[in-house]
């Protein structure tokens, strides 16, 4: 019995050390990463794999000193463009095709941007280094990023042993399901990237946003709100590390409906809670959805409608929707 004590304090100890562990060589693989997506020429092609749905993309990224352009170009389906000019998005459809507004029009783009979300989200994920692998005829570094608790998704990384570029990611649930993935099926690095390969290739409708672009509610239309709806709530539980980042109010296009959002993260992962006037004649989820790697839930309370959406787990999100507070 002493002998279980003691191992079971042994490994009680182990796991809470590992929980928030950064392998100092994994870290500085991660740095590496993060200014080769920025800093490096590269022509590839990558997949997109969401669920049972998969996009075949090509990326051209070229950097200097004006800083970076990018082109995406879908390679299957509906033909689609994205160009990226340091922080200024703009995506192009076919003349007479709907443009769907989700900021997602080719996948979500490489994610080439991990290391400064994973570098605020340190505490809450194991950070280690797996076993080599090779990635698009490239030898390539493995590495995992394992979540604390199994409120959040984690990631297995392969990071290209020569010159640091993502190569692949894949997300994961806590029993290894892989929910999400991109990776390179070919790639040519250190390339020149003439103008002409950063040019749209057909003609449409474009759509142009700032990337990570927010705009919270300011304080005065905040109160406005509140007094207009007489709504005050708040999340009583969210997993450890997650706290607000943004928020705002917005008045739906074919109703008028108010709806109040507030965004928590711990960094890496995300969620959203939407609460709105609940109204007969829409219908509102009820219960929980699953698009992919993508969890919402859904429920009433008093007279408003609650949903909570975000990439986590299905019940972070419906453990979120049932502990929030709302007082009229």
């Amino acid at each position: 019995m002493r002998q279980l004590a003691k191992f079971c304090l042994v490994l009680c100890f182990g796991l809470s050390s590992a929980s928030s562990y950064a392998d100092p060589e994994a870290m500085a693989i991660l740095e590496r990463m993060g200014s080769a997506a920025k800093k490096l020429n590269y022509d590839g092609v990558f997949t997109y794999q969401t669920g049972h749905k998969v996009q075949a993309i090509r990326i051209i990224h070229r950097a200097n000193e004006k800083g970076e352009v990018e082109r995406l170009l879908s390679l299957d389906g509906d033909a689609r463009e994205l160009i990226r000019t340091n922080n200024v998005v703009t995506c192009i459809f076919p003349e007479g095709k709907r443009i769907n507004v989700d900021r997602r029009p080719l996948g979500r783009g490489f994610p080439s941007d991990l290391l400064s979300r994973l570098s605020s989200a340190t505490p809450y994920y194991a950070i280690t280094i797996g076993k080599s692998d090779r990635v698009a005829d490239r030898s390539a570094k493995k590495l995992l990023v394992t979540p604390v608790d199994n409120y959040r998704y984690g990631y297995h990384l392969w990071v290209d042993e020569q010159s640091d570029l993502l190569l692949q990611s894949n997300l994961l649930t806590d029993d290894g399901e892989v929910l999400e993935r991109f990776t390179f099926s070919s790639i040519n690095l250190n390339v020149e990237i003439p103008e002409s390969a950063l040019q749209p290739q057909i003609d449409g409708q474009e759509l142009t946003w700032i990337r990570n672009q927010t705009e919270p509610v300011s304080k005065g239309k905040a109160e406005q709100h509140d007094e207009e709806q007489h709504l005050l709530w708040q999340v009583a539980w969210l997993p450890e590390g997650f706290s607000l980042v943004a928020e705002q109010s917005r008045r739906k296009s074919h109703d008028n409906a108010l709806v109040e959002q507030r965004v928590y993260s711990d960094g890496l992962s995300s969620v959203s809670v939407f609460i709105e006037k609940r109204n007969q004649k829409h219908r509102h989820l009820e219960g929980g959805s699953t698009m992919g790697a993508i969890n919402a839930f859904g429920t009433k309370m008093s007279s408003y409608f609650v949903t909570v959406v975000g990439q986590v787990p299905a019940h972070t999100v419906e453990k979120i929707g049932h502990s929030i507070e709302l007082t009229e």
